[in-house]
């Protein structure tokens, strides 16, 4: 939703309301200072008071050495660690893909008078009906100068105020100055080298077997990103996986995989350009999308997709993501784009085109993806000619409205096979201490999309019908609840289930402030879903499963340069029709330290683990080096540490990690050629990173 409402103003309206904006701000002296430079030197007490949010991004007590400019939250962990815990068991996730939507969302503190919808959405966790208020109020009154103004706007009040205080800025908009003779005195450029390795020989690299790695063990990469004034950038990378050759044999160019993009943006009538490698979101990712950051769990705030368009990417891991070019041109309410460009990793090139509209309720949007196979057979020439001889594709339309205070959006699809995907979803808030959302969703099993990633159990979008419900309930001022339900049907065969069946997914979540610097979360998840029971012989006969899992999660700041984590798991599943149950538990504990001089954070971990098989595995999440992400999987019985350290001194920054997993119950880790003759298994990880 952009900034533009219709205003048709002549000169007597506009003095009217300049004076009816002096009347407001007279009618709020009482809660702001008098002066504006006054209320500049409150902000900046409160910002230096909650100085170490900016320390944990990723966790729920907002402390991380990932993110050295990120000072307000993002979207919650539990969203990613649900995410990958449902999609790990079927298909590759690139994690890294994750990380770079949450670094592009968390790079500054947003500025209320240009504030963009998705900021304010997706992060702030601003309705709407508030977000449009918004925009009405700038509209109407120019540039806010202190946040209090924010008392006398429909849909906020003070506690709303209050809540955004630490997380957002206030500040004139900076003047637009001359691109070109800016362009390097305002770039900014960071250069990123990191090196990996497990300390253990593993039999890989034993060359006396047959099959072995012709490579190093270490894991190295790069990553150069240059950018100016947020109209131009370059990145380029890559990347050297353990086991692979560098600078010899068949890797004589160096590392085995190298991504690149130089994309510009806000440039006259073109929007965004980019020549190389990059991903694409569109409508709710019915057709096209390769956001991941929404999900079950996360509240009615995430359920949504948000159509960001073309986000030029250099990945040092080879994701899903398209390798040519794509431009979008427009205005604030209009705009187009036009892409094409192959699959990495695959033969499959697409060619597709997506045009929307936008106004201060509403946006409509509509798309159209071509893709065909290329054949590695044959002549240059029939290469060429199968190059543009499509094989499928899809059509899609979405929209959101906002009607009555309430959000509606959704989309429709339909691909080559005359099969539909539909997913219609309300937003409503009927009291302001309650938000419900509610998404139904029918994918067609004959619905095929190649770059779709919509709101589903199946992560293939196709062959599952659902609705699913989630709330978020502000109880007290120090206790929040969470629910959400979701029931399914799968009709095509998915991972351990080989017949069309039912599930149900419930959670139950509830945050408590024990004070301003303890927090206590307390999580309930259950699923019930038939799989294949491995007691069957001749075919795969189904049995019923249910997973029940608790978490216990206790955030604290005893002292302003000390943050501790305590977190303890429980999982059990449960087999109704062989009455087997088999469990596992977690219990960690993490220490966090930061010194402002010299620039010094500390991150460490210690935890227990015992579940009685690999399906009993649990999640974490772990500090790692910066652009780095990792979601631990702790299972059988053991005991994992990690110490973390983090240098920082002017335009360089210095990392280190030492990991260990030590297990008690086996003297073989892994198997194959990652195989490890001990019970312990250690990984160092060296980055360092230039700013200038």
């Amino acid at each position: 939703m952009e900034k533009n409402l219709d205003t048709t103003e002549n000169q007597k309206e506009g003095k009217q309301k300049s004076h009816s904006r002096k009347l407001l701000r007279r009618s709020l002296s009482s809660n702001i200072p008098s002066h504006r430079n006054d209320a500049a030197k409150v902000q900046i007490n409160r910002e230096k008071a909650i100085l170490f949010i900016s320390l944990m991004a990723f966790q729920i007590w907002n402390m991380s050495a990932q993110t050295d400019s990120s000072s307000y939250e993002i979207p919650s962990m539990d969203i990613i660690e649900n995410r990958l815990e449902d999609a790990l068991d079927d298909e590759d996730i690139s994690a890294e893909d994750l990380l770079e939507e949450l670094e592009e969302l968390g790079k500054d503190k947003p500025n209320l008078n240009e504030l963009s919808y998705e900021t304010a959405v997706r992060i702030l966790r601003l309705s709407d009906y508030q977000y449009y208020q918004l925009q009405l109020y700038l509209e109407n009154y120019g540039e806010m100068a202190s946040i209090y103004e924010l008392d006398g706007i429909e849909g906020f009040g003070r506690e709303e105020r209050e809540r955004l205080e630490q997380l957002v800025t206030v500040s004139r908009a900076p003047e637009k100055q001359a691109f070109f003779k800016n362009f390097f005195r305002k770039g900014k450029s960071k250069l990123l080298v990191r090196y990996g390795q497990v300390l253990e020989r593993q039999a890989g690299y034993d060359t006396s077997r047959a099959t072995h790695y012709a490579g190093t063990p270490g894991h190295a990469m790069f990553r150069y990103t240059f950018d100016t004034q947020g109209k131009f950038s370059f990145k380029i990378s890559g990347e050297k996986d353990p086991g692979e050759q560098f600078f010899r044999g068949e890797q004589r160019y160096g590392f085995d995989f190298y991504s690149a993009s130089v994309s510009i943006q806000d440039v006259g009538i073109v929007k965004k350009a980019v020549l190389g490698d990059y991903r694409l979101n569109f409508g709710q990712g019915l057709a096209i999308g390769s956001s991941m950051l929404s999900g079950k769990g996360g509240g009615a705030g995430s359920v949504r997709r948000f159509s960001t368009g073309i986000r030029a990417v250099a990945p040092t891991s080879e994701g899903d993501f398209l390798r040519g070019t794509a431009v979008t041109l427009g205005n604030s309410r209009a705009e187009g784009t036009l892409f094409a460009g192959r699959t990495f990793g695959s033969t499959d090139n697409c060619l597709g085109a997506n045009i929307s509209y936008s106004h201060a309720l509403f946006k409509v949007g509509a798309r159209i993806l071509g893709h065909s196979h290329s054949d590695t057979c044959g002549t240059a020439a029939e290469k060429w000619r199968n190059l543009w001889q499509p094989t499928g594709f899809n059509v899609a339309a979405d929209y959101h409205a906002i009607l009555f205070k309430q959000l509606l959006f959704g989309e429709i699809g339909v691909n080559q096979n005359g099969a539909i995907g539909v997913l219609q979803a309300l937003i409503t808030s009927p009291i302001p201490t309650l938000k419900i959302a509610v998404i139904f969703r029918h994918y067609d099993k004959h619905y095929t999309n190649p770059l779709g990633h919509a709101f589903g159990t199946n992560s293939k979008n196709a062959g599952e019908t659902g609705i699913y419900l989630t709330g978020n309930y502000v109880l007290s001022r120090r206790i929040t609840l969470n629910l959400y339900a979701d029931y399914y049907r799968l009709t095509i065969l998915t991972y351990r289930t080989d017949a069309p069946v039912q599930g149900l997914d419930i959670g139950l979540s509830g945050e408590i402030n024990l004070t301003q610097s303890s927090v206590l979360n307390v999580k309930y998840s259950f699923r019930s879903k038939p799989e294949n029971s491995p007691e069957s012989v001749y075919y795969k006969q189904l049995q019923e499963h249910h997973k029940h899992r608790i978490r216990l999660i206790w955030s604290n700041s005893p002292l302003s340069a000390l943050k501790l984590k305590t977190e303890f798991d429980w999982i059990m599943n449960r087999y109704p029709m062989n009455q087997t149950r088999r469990s596992g538990i977690l219990l960690y504990q993490d220490i966090a330290l930061k010194f402002p001089k010299p620039d010094i954070s500390i991150h460490a971990r210690v935890a227990y683990f015992d579940t009685d098989s690999y399906d009993e595995r649990l999640y974490a999440y772990e500090n790692d080096v910066y652009y780095a992400f990792c979601i631990g999987s702790y299972y059988y019985k053991g005991i994992r540490g990690y110490l973390l350290l983090r240098y920082k001194y002017k335009w360089i920054s210095l990392w280190l990690r030492v990991a260990q997993s030590y297990y008690i119950d086996r003297q073989v880790i892994s198997s194959g050629l990652t195989q490890i003759d001990k019970p312990h298994k250690t990984e160092i990880k060296a980055q360092v990173m230039f700013s200038w």
